[in-house]
């Protein structure tokens, strides 16, 4: 099982299926565009400089707020279903 990320237009960009470390470095074992896979390689001085983006502004607000954004999201996905099982009910009476 591994983490999704998709493109605005909702298609698939990525899917990352393990991180590891190797020595001095991570490697992230990722399937771009869902048909090429690759292992992608960051080094200490590349882990450092993502310290910096971890301190932005939009990051710290997307996981303080993560329990409402997952909330809201399940919601969602539940009242799309909803109507398409009740339009089932009612052809089957």
């Amino acid at each position: 099982m591994g983490m999704t990320v998709y493109n605005p237009d909702g298609s698939v960009a990525s899917v990352f299926n393990s991180i590891k470390r190797q020595g001095d470095t991570l490697v992230l074992d990722q399937l771009a565009l869902g048909a090429v896979q690759m292992d992608m390689i960051i080094t200490p001085e590349e882990a450092l400089k993502s310290i910096r983006l971890g301190f932005s502004w939009g990051l710290i607000s997307f996981v303080l707020f993560f329990p409402y954004f997952w909330l809201k999201y399940k919601r969602s996905k539940k009242s799309v279903a909803e109507p398409e099982e009740a339009g089932e009910n009612e052809s089957a009476a």
